[in-house]
């Protein structure tokens, strides 16, 4: 078997495991906001932007789950295939992709809240990324611009995974659809928070950014590329993680959102690692106690 065929299936016995083990599912806030706009009906910025997955799935819990679910699937196996310019070694690339899996931010909090955009708008910019590691210019900036159709940041970590420019072009998903869409009032009546997202995001995270157990620990394994000394990656974890722990300034996710730079963090610990210790470290990973529960 290839590595993107054993990240595979190792992804899909660790959703199932995390499936069958789930205490319970629920919508979340912004949850309420998708499914409203699933209706057909208008909602307040930055939803308004996030228009694909409701016109897809609709109100319907159950369709939102089948695609969040497809998509955390098909994640892991995607990164190790996003490595492969950089780390030789098979396993360390199946484990780089399967320690994805136990980053709360992206796994469990999409298993617990299904109606979520961020785990198909980061596939989706993983995706591109992959294809404009392989010279398929257009079929990247299309992978983009649906990236950029399910969240509106997803572009720019598109370009960050690819450390291309060209994934920006994505951008014109948002741009297009935040002068065309019309805003609604919000549904879960939260409208003075929206309005001043620097002020939600400064009170959300008050006295937490030195907080390690909420800032550090959700990475486990991951914590580990804080040692890589590869010049290739520095610039690209460098600068998507700043750009992942930034959205902490005007939102009030948590380890959700910094949890986006996960491609290039597993990257960067991928090279530290050695070969002979990845897939116990990969076990240990997945039972990090420090993971929290990814919001």
């Amino acid at each position: 078997m290839t590595a993107f065929a054993w990240s595979l299936a190792g992804s899909v016995a660790l959703a199932w495991l995390g499936y069958i083990n789930l205490p319970s599912m629920s919508v979340s806030m912004d949850g309420r906001r998708y499914l409203h706009a699933g209706t057909r009906q208008r909602v307040p910025f930055p939803f308004a932007l996030r228009w694909l997955l409701p016109l897809l799935c609709g109100a319907s819990v159950r369709r939102w789950q089948l695609c969040t679910m497809a998509h955390l699937v098909i994640l892991p196996p995607l990164v190790t295939l996003w490595m492969e310019p950089w780390i030789a070694d098979d396993r360390l690339r199946i484990a780089g992709g399967l320690l994805v899996c136990g980053f709360a931010g992206i796994w469990r909090i999409n298993l617990i809240r299904p109606v979520l955009v961020d785990a198909p708008a980061m596939t989706w910019s993983v995706g591109a990324a992959i294809l404009f590691q392989h010279h398929l210019w257009y079929l990247g900036i299309l992978g983009s611009l649906v990236a950029g159709s399910i969240k509106e940041t997803a572009p720019v970590f598109a370009a960050c995974y690819a450390w291309n420019p060209l994934g920006l072009l994505g951008l014109l998903a948002p741009i297009v659809r935040g002068l065309t869409a019309r805003a609604g009032s919000d549904p879960v009546g939260e409208e003075s928070m929206l309005r001043d997202p620097l002020r939600a995001g400064r009170l959300s995270h008050m006295g937490r950014w030195l907080d390690p157990a909420s800032m550090v620990a959700p990475w486990g394994a991951g914590v580990l590329a804080a040692f890589t000394t590869d010049p290739a990656i520095i610039p690209s974890l460098v600068i998507t993680t700043v750009l992942a722990y930034g959205q902490l300034l005007v939102a009030t996710g948590t380890a959700r959102l910094y949890q986006w730079a996960a491609p290039p963090v597993v990257l960067g610990a991928a090279t530290v690692i050695p070969a002979r210790w990845a897939i116990g470290i990969l076990v240990l990973h997945q039972f990090n106690p420090w993971a929290g529960e990814g919001w």
